[in-house]
């Protein structure tokens, strides 16, 4: 039954990585569709790798050739992939080039001409497209990919530097690209390049820490037991008692502590208000957690079931390899002893 269980999750996890490739397909094309339309349409040249293959275009223009922003772009990140298939995954990877492929094809065919030929303050293309592009690029991290460009270099830089944030790292490198956007394009358009960093920044950081964020519950209340239960049964999550003493009441209270991941709140909230009405709740946000405690861990009795089986599935395929090398082996030595006596009598024979 467990091994069952096993073939199933492995056959989910398949089906998750194809649903992840599928988000961050839309996620970059969605993003590309953004630049066309905000960006490159109303003369505003982004930080990151596509506002350097706006740049690189219009250099290109001023001595006479055409060429697509969506090729430059193209061409750079093909550069950028060359480094990086040493450092990650082959699923980053080719989730990142599906990425990248989408990105590029929302450059070159997704203009909305109701979009893109209205004439509409520069100021509001600018945090709008860089909204858009933010919760695209946050999306396609999310899910374990990227748009390509300095998405790239940013989530190396996190690699290396855990506690420096990937939304702040892509403004660090975006400095560069914003300095040649003054030099080029004058005052006005690196102001308006900086103001679509920093909103571009805070939108991805926004994403990928809004369902990572740990909030720590407070619930002072009178069913301790029950709630306790509860939340250990639903959540499978640690649950700390503490006993106080209401300094206006004189009473015992009983304060339960418990972590919990931002979503999960207000499920929380309405199972504590359902068996206990009169408790009261406060919660503050868990800027950083250290130690080696259960307070975050799973504790699903179920789970560690399943990878108990899996560990034995796998065990078991060692196992038979290991038999048959073992068997293969005793059938070469059986071969070997054969010719070997084989040579033997025929020696003998020839002797006598």
């Amino acid at each position: 039954m467990l091994l069952k269980h096993a073939e199933n999750k492995q056959k989910l996890d398949i089906g998750k990585f194809i649903f992840s490739l599928v988000m961050v397909s839309i996620a970059a094309f969605l993003g590309g569709v953004s630049f066309k339309n905000f960006f490159e349409s109303a003369g505003i040249i982004p930080t990151g790798l596509s506002g350097l293959a706006l740049i690189i275009r219009n250099a290109i223009a001023s001595a006479g050739l055409s060429l697509p922003t969506s090729v430059v772009y193209l061409v750079l990140n093909a550069i950028l992939f060359l480094f990086a298939f040493r450092l990650f995954g082959w699923k980053f990877i080719l989730a990142s080039l599906l990425g990248t492929g989408f990105y590029t094809l929302g450059m070159q065919f997704g203009k909305i001409s109701i979009i893109a030929n209205a004439q509409v303050d520069v100021l509001l293309y600018a945090i709008v497209g860089a909204i858009i592009c933010g919760f695209s690029v946050g999306i396609a991290m999310k899910f374990g990919g990227s748009t390509g460009g300095s998405d790239i270099a940013g989530v190396i830089i996190n690699r290396y530097f855990p506690k420096i944030k990937t939304g702040y790292c892509l403004l660090i490198i975006n400095a560069f690209v914003l300095v040649l956007s003054i030099i080029t394009g004058g005052l006005s358009t690196g102001l308006y390049a900086l103001v679509v960093a920093v909103i571009n920044s805070l939108t991805t950081n926004l994403v990928l820490d809004g369902s990572k964020r740990v909030v720590a519950h407070y619930i002072i209340c009178d069913k301790s037991e029950e709630i306790a239960n509860a939340l250990l049964e639903r959540y499978h999550r640690g649950v700390t008692k503490i006993d106080g003493e209401g300094m206006f009441s004189k009473k015992g209270k009983s304060i339960l502590l418990c972590l919990l991941p931002n979503q999960l709140s207000s499920e929380m909230k309405k199972i504590v208000s359902d068996i206990d009405e009169n408790s009261f709740i406060f919660s503050s946000i868990v800027t950083e957690t250290m130690g080696s405690g259960d307070f975050m861990k799973e504790a699903s009795i179920f789970k560690n079931k399943v990878v108990g089986a899996q560990e034995k599935i796998k065990n078991l395929n060692k196992y038979n390899r290991h038999n048959e090398i073992k068997k293969l082996k005793l059938k070469r030595k059986q071969r070997t002893y054969k010719i070997f006596n084989g040579d033997n009598l025929k020696s003998q024979n020839k002797k006598d």
